[in-house]
């Protein structure tokens, strides 16, 4: 298998039909074989059975269903723990980062292990800014993040990521985080283990999303930095052995 995309699904229905069948037609243009992993974080909507019935029409499409919400984090490792490509992307049901997108990334991981989709790298475009106070918010969180855990990563957050198959298995294998703080987990697993990093410069437009709880995100994300910190400095995020 050279490509699996994993695909984080909560309350999607109104966009997941569209982005399935986009899928379907663009990914051929950069492997010869693709899996699309559709796992669904106990949506309440229509998402589950959407994905159900696209991947009885093409086999590509493989569907898990979480019994419950639990958070993006656990969504895409549940998905990247099933993937079977030599190379591993997850991106955002809404394509807030547009498709057009992934063969940079997928060209990166020629060379690095982990590739970054980033908003603020050189050569970066955002054609519909995120509202000021959640940019503002965004930008604070990225600083600290970087401070903290990853000095030189310019954006944590940005839902386009890519890895080589044994990075995505050695990574995923001890992330624990299931919210907003989970990319940056990610990035300091990635650094502690060793992995090489690159970050790609993305086209990206703000997708209004009425899920997303902003004080309580926020006031969870700086409470998981910590947890990030504290397990960092336990050794929990060293390379398994066997990886």
């Amino acid at each position: 298998m050279e490509l699996s995309v994993v695909l984080p699904v909560y309350q999607e229905e109104r966009v997941l039909e569209g982005t399935l069948a986009q899928l379907l037609e663009r990914l051929p243009n950069w492997a010869g074989s693709f899996e699309i992993l559709v796992v669904d974080d106990g949506s309440t909507d229509r998402s589950l059975e959407i994905a159900r019935a696209a991947a009885e029409q093409d086999d590509r499409i493989v569907v898990q269903a979480c019994p419950e919400n639990r958070g993006k984090g656990n969504a895409v490792r549940v998905g990247m723990r099933a993937a079977r490509g030599a190379r591993r992307v997850f991106l955002d049901a809404d394509l807030s980062t547009p498709l057009d997108e992934l063969a940079p990334l997928l060209a990166a991981l020629e060379q690095a292990d982990v590739a970054l989709g980033s908003r603020r790298a050189p050569g970066a475009e955002i054609s519909v800014r995120q509202p000021r106070l959640r940019e503002s918010l965004g930008r604070g969180f990225t600083l600290l993040t970087r401070t903290l855990l990853a000095p030189g990563v310019s954006d944590f957050t940005c839902g386009l990521k890519g890895f080589r198959g044994p990075a995505a298995e050695s990574i995923f294998a001890v992330s624990r985080l299931d919210g907003w703080a989970f990319d940056a987990e990610l990035v300091t697993i990635a650094r502690t283990q060793g992995h090489q990093l690159s970050e790609v410069p993305v086209h990206w437009h703000h997708e209004e999303d009425s899920k997303v709880r902003l004080v309580s995100a926020v006031l969870v994300s700086l409470r998981d930095l910590g947890r990030i910190c504290l397990l960092r400095a336990r050794g929990a995020y060293r390379r398994p052995e066997g990886l």
